[in-house]
């Protein structure tokens, strides 16, 4: 169910610019052409959680290489790394431009766990920015692959005793020869379960503090990267889990620049995150519009349309509003944020952090709002899994942690306003 109209009476108000309209239509075209086909061929293993879960809470195998399927077939088509640099294959869409992508592809709902559209853009399994400061020699090994859609990664950050305090990390790095024998115990770690490669953050016996952390590529075909329990969790997303790394060991060409570079290439990756919250929120806050509308003309009671009570309009009325303000917000702040930096860049200037905070947890936020609305204007069918809003409320739910909290947002944006 794409939730998206026929008739849709506010296209021209959410308009795409011609320089990225091409880049949005063969990804629309993608989506309607090969991935919603593919996915009505195997429904069966991709509607709700009983279908795509097994008992342990883990993504089945089918309705894996399922996405795995869709993800090759993206990058075949020149259309899963569109956000990374055209020098290392990838699509050179700025942060800007990519808004606008990401926003027509969740517009065709959440895409965790019940449908394929997701696989078509590369999400946190896929190439960051952190990885172009891997050297020309790295980068046929670590990099390429991803860029691809043939492989998968997973970035190893959190622990059980270290959330938003990244610099409470107790995982070790410690060399032996020319080797690093890592040893830690990473936690909510998504596409744990999938991962060729996992991006390890750890401290080393080099420096002290933040200056001693490194980032290391592991290849999770080594002995000492374990896949731990499942983390079941809000999303049912069936793929994010513990790792433990045990007398794990890499070689020096298995670093992401040197060692002191731990926390900005970490912090790059999160950066990352947060400058795809908009799009993914004004897109999946479009579904949900889609949703009420439909249903508020469609649905009767006493004799007459739901839509026609002032109750179920001004929730509508809201959201439209909102999602107006949040999408006009987010072009704007991108276009500054691209005036200021690179999301590669490892230190970033305070007005630029700023934007990112604001971009984050701002839209997450609104989604909230515009999600749990809709359930109410749908009613019980709004709380059943068929009516398609329960999920995204879900996963709202679950975008205001990840990546920074919301309350981490807005210490950000403080002390960058010169409040200590």
């Amino acid at each position: 169910m794409t939730g998206i109209p026929e008739d849709d009476v506010l296209a021209d108000e959410f308009a795409v610019p011609e320089g990225v309209r091409p880049v949005v239509d063969r990804v629309l075209t993608f989506i309607e052409g090969e991935v919603l086909p593919y996915e009505e061929e195997h429904a069966e293993h991709v509607g709700g959680p009983l279908e795509y879960l097994d008992e342990d809470g883990r993504m089945t195998p089918e309705a894996r290489a399922l996405r795995d399927e869709i993800q090759e077939r993206a990058g075949e088509a020149g259309i899963y790394a569109l956000h990374m640099p055209e020098e290392v294959g990838g699509g050179g869409l700025s942060p800007l431009e990519h808004f606008y992508v990401q926003e027509a592809v969740f517009r065709h709902g959440t895409g965790f766990g019940s449908s394929l559209a997701r696989a078509v853009m590369a999400w946190t399994e896929g190439p960051s920015p952190a990885l172009l400061h891997l050297d020309e020699g790295q980068r046929g090994e670590w990099l390429d692959p991803l860029i691809d859609g043939t492989e998968s990664a997973c970035i190893c950050i959190t622990e059980p005793n270290a959330g938003s305090d990244v610099t409470a990390i107790e995982t070790e790095a410690k060399k032996d020869g020319d080797e690093w024998v890592i040893d830690g115990h990473k936690r909510y770690i998504t596409n744990a379960v999938y991962a060729d490669t996992a991006q390890v953050l750890a401290r080393t016996d080099r420096a002290d503090g933040t200056e001693g952390m490194a980032m290391f590529l592991v290849d999770t075909e080594n002995p000492g990267y374990e896949v731990g329990r499942m983390n079941e969790n809000i999303m049912m997303d069936g793929i994010t889990a513990d790792v433990h790394l045990e007398d794990c060991r890499v070689g020096d060409d298995q670093m992401v620049g040197g060692i002191g570079d731990g926390l900005p290439l970490a912090l790059s990756w999160v950066n990352w995150r947060r400058a795809c919250r908009p799009g993914m929120c004004v897109g999946m806050g479009r579904y949900l519009l889609d949703r009420m509308l439909s249903y508020a003309k469609e649905r009767e009671t006493f004799g007459e349309p739901i839509g026609s009570n002032q109750a179920i309009q001004w929730p509508i009325a809201d959201t439209a509003t909102e999602i107006h303000a949040v999408r006009n917000m987010a072009t704007t702040m991108l276009a500054e944020y691209e005036g200021m930096a690179d999301l590669a860049d490892l230190r970033q200037p305070e007005a630029a952090r700023r934007r990112l905070s604001m971009l984050k947890y701002y839209p997450e936020d609104r989604l909230f709002d515009w999600s749990d609305r809709a359930i109410q204007v749908l009613g019980g069918y709004g709380l059943m899994r068929a009516g398609g809003v329960e999920r995204v409320f879900r996963v709202a739910r679950n975008l205001r942690i990840p990546a920074g909290t919301t309350e981490v947002q807005k210490r950000t944006i403080a002390r960058t306003l010169g409040l200590e």
